[in-house]
């Protein structure tokens, strides 16, 4: 079992699909220190730029000194604060909606949401490469699920017709 594993990793180093942990030495901008040096940082979920933005390190400092740092409980337990609400009725009105659900992921807002607007009466017509967070959404909705090939619309058509 051994060498089996030894074997298959080394074809994954090969590949170069081996993934390790890179760890960055500064706040999470734009620009990161990584390996000693500085580069661009293309590939995290700081779209905005608003991770270490000094009006949100003030106001995170200012919640972390009222909330503490963490609701410690999910939502629907004992985890709901008042923050949480204060967020919602905010985006609400920003959005011109009745209401409004903070998840506290992507992977989770499509998890719940998918799992909550589908059921087993339902047919999803998925792209094969889509994220886990939607293939899970769909798995736990209980929906019927048909995969077709990457962004490849005669295929979907065809499954559609």
């Amino acid at each position: 079992m051994d060498i089996l594993l030894s074997r298959e990793l080394e074809a994954i180093k090969a590949a170069g699909r081996y993934r390790f942990l890179r760890t960055i030495e500064t706040a999470q901008s734009p620009r990161v220190v990584l390996d000693g040096r500085e580069v661009v940082l293309m590939c995290s979920n700081n779209y905005l730029g608003l991770a270490d933005h000094p009006r949100l390190r003030r106001a995170a400092k200012e919640a972390i000194d009222r909330y503490g740092t963490s609701a410690v409980a999910s939502r629907l337990v004992s985890g709901t604060m008042t923050l949480h609400e204060e967020l919602e009725a905010a985006l609400a009105r920003f959005k011109g909606t009745q209401a409004a659900l903070v998840f506290n992921c992507g992977y989770m807002a499509n998890v719940g949401i998918i799992s909550s607007l589908l059921g087993p009466e339902d047919v999803v017509f998925s792209d094969e490469l889509n994220h886990a967070s939607i293939i899970d959404g769909c798995r736990l909705s209980q929906a019927r699920v048909v995969v077709f090939p990457h962004k490849d619309m005669n295929a979907l058509e065809a499954l559609l017709k």
